[in-house]
């Protein structure tokens, strides 16, 4: 790939689906849900790297597919669940037959002050790692049931329907924290108010890292000291906002240099590093490898 490469951002889910050469296109530019039978044949087989601005939870039965996050690829067949977070760089690839279903649906849709309660159950919307997580077939089965109960709702979309679809997608992303999370409880209590900044922290950070990677920009933002962010980001996440910061701009120079052929300079500058020795320092000591290191071990590996 040339040094000028892009890597396609997707806002709206109509364009996603165009890219994706499908015939689907949705009537709702916050929410939208599909079965897998309903792509069409002329699918791409492939699509990525690329990111989207909302998320998109897909589950299979049947689910034969290379899924990649940044630059970690897995490759899954059956009961399966892909979860796909804003800011990430993603791809995927078809290899086999797909049977279930994909939901899109923005942050602004789900509502989530409504049900402050809830707030523990919501925190691995705003994870960075990626999430393809493994589901029994009893799992599979009852998510189902809430993927063809949207379905119906979404034939007529008035009012009354996007209320149910709301909450029903609410009542569904609690279901998934379990089945992602499987950790149970140790009986400590985390303060809600530290779970709204830290995992809003985290989201804030995938949007703006190439703009600003300061701990006081974020907590400007969040209009709260430095101090009381890193408390509640070391409470919610148990590390600091530094190492996230760190972390989410590592996960996008390692993707960046095994996708494209950039030049490590140009790379530099596309990530804003207003130094080059200073991203290569970065990166090793991230890696333990310099960004040329790094792109030789991928090349004797493939």
């Amino acid at each position: 790939m040339e040094e000028g490469f892009q890597i396609p951002n997707y806002k709206e889910f109509n364009d996603y689906y165009a890219a994706a050469n499908t015939p689907l296109r949705s009537k709702n530019h916050e929410f939208n849900v599909l079965r897998f039978c309903d792509l069409g044949e002329a699918l791409v087989p492939r699509m990525g790297p690329f990111s989207i601005t909302y998320f998109q939870v897909a589950i299979g039965s049947d689910l034969k597919a290379a899924v990649g996050v940044f630059d970690i690829r897995e490759e899954i067949e059956e009961y399966t669940m892909v979860i796909y977070l804003p800011g990430q760089i993603l791809s995927w690839e078809k290899t086999g037959n797909w049977d279930g279903y994909v939901v899109n649906f923005k942050e602004s849709f789900l509502n989530l002050e409504s049900m402050p309660q809830q707030m523990n159950s919501f925190g691995f919307l705003h994870s960075v790692q990626p999430l393809v997580v493994p589901l029994s077939k009893k799992e599979y089965k009852l998510l189902s049931q809430f993927f063809e109960l949207m379905l119906q709702e979404q034939e007529e979309l008035e009012e009354e329907n996007l209320l149910v679809i709301r909450n029903l997608l609410q009542v569904m992303i609690v279901y998934i924290n379990r089945i992602v999370s499987k950790v149970k409880s140790d009986g400590r209590f985390i303060a809600l108010q530290y779970q709204r900044i830290a995992t809003k922290f985290k989201g804030l950070v995938l949007d703006h890292f190439l703009q600003d990677r300061s701990v006081a920009f974020y907590a400007t933002v969040l209009e709260i000291s430095p101090a009381y962010l890193s408390e509640a980001v070391k409470k919610v996440f148990k590390t600091t906002p530094k190492n996230i910061i760190n972390e989410v701009t590592y996960l996008h120079a390692k993707t960046l240099l095994s996708s494209t052929d950039m030049g490590i300079k140009a790379l530099a500058w596309k990530l804003s590093f207003d130094d080059y020795s200073h991203f290569v320092k970065f990166f090793k000591k991230m890696s333990g490898l310099t960004p040329a290191a790094f792109r030789k071990t991928l090349k004797k590996e493939g």
